[in-house]
């Protein structure tokens, strides 16, 4: 019976551990120093951070213009440089069929603070499992597990 219990405790941590490591993100290099560089002329300044604790066993998979830019886990976040002018982003994970699409107007010399989160129609929906996913990707072409708003847009100092 005590062999039973200890394997018990151990399965659980394993999945607890493993649950949460695989919502780890990371950004990529190229962001790391992004943040004390001079912004380009005609660019825009994005901070991209990930928000709550919902969904932590998924990375969100954050895109501009077609390349990704990070995989951010709970508490993730990334700085990016982009050409002003119109810009698509898209954020997507693993759980779910679709992605969540929106359209950036950046302006050059604009710092853009933005959030994703996760989107709770999919949650309610993931709840169901995959039939439940499916249904609520068929309702909602731009979907996916997670959104992404803009908090705010302040002049960048240099």
């Amino acid at each position: 019976m005590r062999s039973a219990a200890k394997l018990l405790a151990v399965a659980c941590v394993a999945l607890v551990s493993g649950t949460a490591m695989s919502g780890c993100g990371t950004t990529t290099a190229e962001n790391a120093s992004v943040a004390d560089r001079a912004l380009p002329k005609s660019h825009a300044r994005l901070k991209i951070y990930r928000e709550g604790v919902l969904g932590a066993a998924v990375a969100a998979n954050v895109r501009i213009d077609g390349r990704e830019v990070a995989s951010l886990g709970v508490g993730g976040s990334t700085i990016v440089d982009v050409p002003a002018g119109s810009r698509k982003i898209i954020v997507g994970g693993w759980s779910h069929p679709n992605e969540y699409t929106m359209t950036l107007e950046a302006k050059s010399g604009t710092l853009y603070t933005m959030e994703v989160s996760v989107r709770s129609e999919a949650m309610v929906a993931g709840m169901f499992g995959i039939v439940g996913s499916i249904v609520e990707a068929a309702a909602n072409e731009n979907g996916g597990a997670f959104q992404i708003r803009t908090v705010s847009a302040d002049p960048l100092r240099r």
